[in-house]
């Protein structure tokens, strides 16, 4: 019967998702025109909300609360570093709050928020904006599609 499918690991699922922090703001959140599609289990979502969707039907609702540890991991000091002035053109108009992107020799882009202005240098803080905080997940499953169909 319709409707009495719960979700298994394997199954492919569409969610609807919010993600708020502790104070309430939104940080994310899409609609049923939009919807995340997953593989429950693969872990290319957040891997603790993955396991929370097991047993879910469809139109079910539940509220996850992540700890910092499995949602964007902690804040790391040694990821705050002053970076030279000159590594950015000059008329960038950088100040204390704004997101700069860094090329490292590697070739790969980091990016940054610019937490300090110093007269040769500024302090940027390289940490996801959501590193070491606890995020609330609310999501509801918008339709299932079981792996052995």
């Amino acid at each position: 019967m319709r409707g009495m499918k719960v979700i298994e690991d394997g199954d492919k699922v569409s969610i609807t998702c919010e993600i708020r922090l502790e104070d309430g703001r939104v940080y994310f959140k899409n609609d049923k025109k939009n919807p995340i599609e997953l593989v429950v289990g693969e872990g290319d979502f957040f891997p603790a909300v993955e396991s929370e969707l097991i047993n879910m039907k469809e139109g079910e609702t539940k509220e996850i609360l992540l700890e910092p540890k499995d949602a964007f991991g902690p804040r790391m000091e040694e990821l705050i570093v002053d970076v030279s002035k000159d590594v950015f053109p000059p008329n960038a108009n950088i100040r204390e709050g704004s997101r700069v992107k860094i090329g490292t020799p590697s070739g790969k882009i980091i990016y940054g928020t610019v937490i300090g202005v110093k007269e040769n240098s500024f302090t940027i803080d390289l940490n996801h904006p959501l590193a070491g905080k606890r995020l609330i997940f609310v999501v509801t499953i918008v339709s299932i599609e079981k792996r052995n169909q």
